[in-house]
């Protein structure tokens, strides 16, 4: 039983509403989390950053992986004036600011894991249903388009938000409070832009808990290209934002800045890295719609983050580092123009579309929230040149686990 709207949607005003919403809400989960978190982290407990940084990544990682496919089977079933998926992006919005408010009220890192897992559950209650909306309104020859406006907010809002964020270097209590007023004040307005009436749309059956569980179980065996696009995204984000989170950390104790030159240094490389991305996202989801192929840009694109981390393990430098992320970012933004119109094409069930979504993007929050922990991991177990190793070996794992895919070109 399809569950889709039944009328047609104006693409062009859902496509900038689309793109403004995850920017605006990505610019304050990105700058508090990825700036201003780790100099927070740094000023509590200088010697204890990076393990501190790694558990809280781990602990909000664990939430968002619950969460995920909770928030997006919520969505599926809600029949509201507001639609299915608005009332929850809006919901997730709200929850979201208030939690990155409460990352900056205390210097007890208990409480910061706490607010962090907070964080990722409102993300996920946000994330969920929207990438849901992608497959519930937007023919399949358009989702390239569409994934490349989803991923150019998505990560140049992360980015955006480090750049606008880098004015709180010494003060972060403050700046958690701006990026929280500023998801709040926009962020919520948007999702209403968002609404949809679904009160004439069937509403899925009722499922015994039980049931309903094993529900969020996908079988490989089954719907293998599924479980082949879940294990590409996951290893890919995971390795290329563990370089990422720890990128403050990188300019000071790999390429041998101080405290402050590197928190300086630093909104320049996600200058750098946001402008390759931009240059690439858009052009590849045109190329990727008007080919009709997805795979190959997917390839392609994982193997220029692959390539990235050679230049930096043969300097250790900041122009090597700048140079690293060039090449990243051009790989990187390739991939998100075609990552989410790859997934909606191999959803087992229309009707479903949100719920199988947020297991998908268990991937994305998942890997780039447990990012921060598997890098602290490998660092304190090999160093930052083993970071950049496993990087590319990530890359090239994705590759590996793109190729059998056999439902999409």
């Amino acid at each position: 039983m399809s569950t889709t709207y039944p009328a047609p949607v104006r693409l062009g005003p859902m496509m900038a509403v689309y793109f403004a919403i995850q920017l605006v809400v990505n610019m304050a989960n990105g700058g508090a989390a990825t700036y201003l978190l780790p100099l927070w982290l740094q000023d509590i407990d200088p010697s204890a950053k990076v393990a501190n940084y790694g558990l809280v990544g781990t602990m909000a990682a664990t939430c968002a992986i619950i969460a995920q496919p909770v928030w997006g089977s919520i969505s599926d079933r809600t029949r509201s004036r507001w639609g299915r998926r608005a009332p929850w992006i809006a919901a997730g919005v709200a929850g979201l600011a208030a939690c990155v408010a409460a990352l900056g009220a205390t210097r007890t890192v208990a409480v910061i894991v706490v607010a962090a897992c907070g964080v990722q559950i409102c993300y996920s209650m946000f994330s969920a249903p929207l990438t849901a909306i992608v497959a519930d309104r937007t023919p399949v020859e358009r989702r390239g388009v569409m994934s490349a406006l989803g991923g150019a907010g998505a990560y140049l809002g992360v980015l955006g938000g480090v750049l606008a964020t880098s004015v709180f270097a010494a003060r972060a209590q403050t700046g958690f409070v701006a990026c929280a007023i500023f998801a709040a004040v926009l962020g919520v307005p948007l999702a209403a832009a968002l609404r949809r009436d679904s009160r004439e749309l069937p509403r899925p059956p009722r499922q015994p808990l039980r049931a309903m569980l094993a529900s969020y179980w996908v079988s490989p065996r089954q719907h293998p290209d599924f479980a082949w696009v879940f294990a590409a995204r996951l290893v890919l984000i995971t390795g290329f934002w563990g370089i990422y989170s720890f990128l403050l950390y990188l300019a000071q104790d790999y390429c041998g800045l101080s405290k402050d030159e590197a928190a300086r240094i630093y909104p320049l490389l996600s200058a750098v890295l946001m402008a390759a991305i931009l240059i690439a996202i858009v052009p590849g989801g045109w190329i990727s719609d008007r080919l009709g192929r997805r795979k190959i840009v997917v390839i392609v694109a994982s193997g220029l983050v692959g390539l990235s981390v050679i230049v930096p393990l043969t300097s250790p430098t900041i122009p090597a580092l700048a140079a690293s992320l060039v090449i990243a970012g051009l790989g990187f933004g390739a991939y998100l123009s075609v990552d989410q119109a790859l997934m909606t094409q191999v959803l087992p069930s229309a009707a479903d579309s949100g719920k199988q979504l947020g297991i998908l993007n268990i991937a994305q929050a998942g890997g780039q929230v447990l990012a921060p922990g598997v890098a602290a991991l490998v660092i304190n177990l090999a160093g930052y040149r083993g970071l950049y190793v496993f990087a590319g070996a990530s890359a090239l794992a994705a590759i590996a686990l793109v190729v059998p895919i056999k439902s999409v070109r």
